[in-house]
């Protein structure tokens, strides 16, 4: 199913056929030259045998969290050149749309990088330490923060106690939870070569995110994942703690 069934997803559905159709199709084509499977584990998705028809030239599946499923459908022919189609698994409904779209639109935005090749086929990652967000995004840490993680949401999380926290991320069937001295912290695997760490230590969030992750993608892109994983996490707090405060129809 496509983004268009999502709720009102017509209108996100049009702007990601714009984007493939449009501003990446050049970078897109540079695809046909890599190794798909290699593409699959960077992005830490898989492969599917089978083709819907003969001009899709490959067929990804990744599944970020439970019950998030996407579908990315490489296709090119000689007359009509590259295409990107983005479908989702039909269970993947109850998530927001506006969080189904920003995952299709990171994912295709990632593959066009590939595609010119900004970024190299080079399995080099993760790394082994953390840097927090805010020392390696430097001026830009504090607005971006401030708009995907701080204010409501973060309050909201910081009310849930630690075993609502352990049980959403089981949950979620994504992502590491361990108890801490002073809290907790979760690790999610984003990407092959991209881990993510949130942590509430003193009464305080904080993220971050290894070594090399932290200096191969851009800050915003970083940030665009925390937040819809720290999203997630939010809806299955909500779902195992229905007394916490109800921000939207969502959390």
């Amino acid at each position: 199913m496509s983004l268009g069934q999502f709720e009102t997803g017509w209108g996100w559905e049009a702007q990601i056929r714009q984007y493939a159709r449009k501003k990446y199709r050049q970078d897109l084509e540079g695809l046909l030259g890599q190794d798909p499977l290699l593409l699959a584990r960077l992005l830490g998705g898989e492969i599917l045998e089978g083709r819907p028809y003969a001009s899709i030239k490959w067929v990804m599946r990744l599944k970020p969290f439970r019950p998030l499923e996407l579908f990315l459908l490489f296709d090119y022919d000689g007359d009509h050149g590259a295409d990107l189609r983005v479908f989702y698994a039909r269970k993947s409904l109850i998530v927001p749309t506006e969080d189904a779209y920003v995952f299709a639109w990171d994912f295709l935005a990632l593959l066009a990088r590939y595609g010119r090749g900004s970024f190299s086929l080079e399995e080099a990652g993760p790394g082994q330490e953390f840097l927090p967000f805010q020392e390696m995004a430097g001026a830009q840490a504090g607005p971006l923060e401030n708009v995907s993680l701080r204010g409501p949401r973060e309050e909201l999380l910081l009310l849930a106690g630690p075993e609502v926290v352990e049980v959403a991320v089981r949950r979620m069937d994504a992502g590491a939870y361990q108890a801490t001295p002073d809290g907790w912290e979760i690790v999610w695997p984003l990407l092959g070569d991209l881990l993510y760490r949130l942590q509430v230590s003193g009464g305080e969030l904080q993220v971050a995110f290894d070594d090399f992750g932290a200096r191969k993608y851009a800050p915003e892109f970083l940030m665009s994942f925390a937040w819809l994983y720290l999203n997630a996490l939010l809806r299955e707090c909500r779902q195992v703690d229905p007394e916490l405060p109800r921000l939207s129809r969502y959390f």
